[in-house]
């Protein structure tokens, strides 16, 4: 799940908004904790471990399935409201381009959402990734020791750590050029090499690669993936 990809669906995920139910009445059972629906799995993937994504934990993972994209997504909305789980309005959810579509719900009284991103492919399979953020177990975000600067109007920013790799997500009012321009003299300064590639930067023991995309109302969103490497 490497790439743009992963720190969107953690970002989404982490976002989400977990309102609190309170404490449960006494004697009153809780409903089973949510399962995702079986499907016909071809290849999975599970991250070794817990990521933490704006202080929140998010367990994620990839699969892919033998089922089309246009049965997958009424079969997670069933599941997701079967399941006890608060599925927000359409307009409320968030939307994917490229054919692919997001799903998330919450299940207010653990505070864990649920979020499913579903990636059409060719053959007529999908890909799935599917998160859980556990909002009860969130802590205060550090902005410190991040590995680069951001420029000075970034905001809405997300930090996600994951075992070799960190990343930074946010929104600038920034065109492409004046953002690309910004960090080739901010990494250059800091030891950073330009590589072969776009946006992908190089130093002893790390890589670094900058990816941006228009947004709305002249933002741009932009992402950081810092990863380690062997020397």
């Amino acid at each position: 799940m490497a790439g743009v990809l992963l720190p969107l669906v953690l970002g989404l995920s982490a976002r989400a908004q977990a309102p609190d139910a309170g404490a449960p009445d006494a004697g009153v059972q809780a409903a089973p904790r949510f399962a995702w629906p079986r499907l016909q799995v071809l290849a999975h993937v599970e991250s070794s471990d817990i990521v933490e994504a704006g202080g929140i934990p998010v367990a994620l993972r990839a699969v892919h399935v033998k089922e089309h994209i246009r049965d997958l997504v009424q079969r997670f909305a069933d599941a997701f409201r079967d399941g006890g789980l608060y599925v927000p309005p359409g307009k409320e959810q968030a939307q994917y381009a490229n054919n692919a579509v997001m799903l998330t719900a919450l299940d207010p009284s653990r505070r864990i959402t649920y979020t499913v991103v579903m990636m059409p492919q060719q053959d007529g399979t999908t890909t799935l990734y599917l998160g859980e953020a556990n909002h009860a177990l969130a802590r205060p975000p550090e902005a410190a020791g991040d590995f680069a600067p951001l420029p000075p109007q970034a905001h809405g920013v997300l930090r996600v750590n994951a075992e070799g790799s960190r990343t930074l997500t946010f929104q600038v009012p920034l065109t492409g050029p004046q953002v690309e321009a910004f960090y080739a003299d901010a990494l250059g300064r800091a030891g950073w090499k330009r590589g072969d590639e776009p946006g992908l930067y190089s130093r002893p023991g790390a890589e670094l690669r900058l990816t941006h995309q228009p947004g709305k109302d002249g933002q741009r969103g932009v992402v950081l993936i810092h990863q380690s490497r062997a020397r």
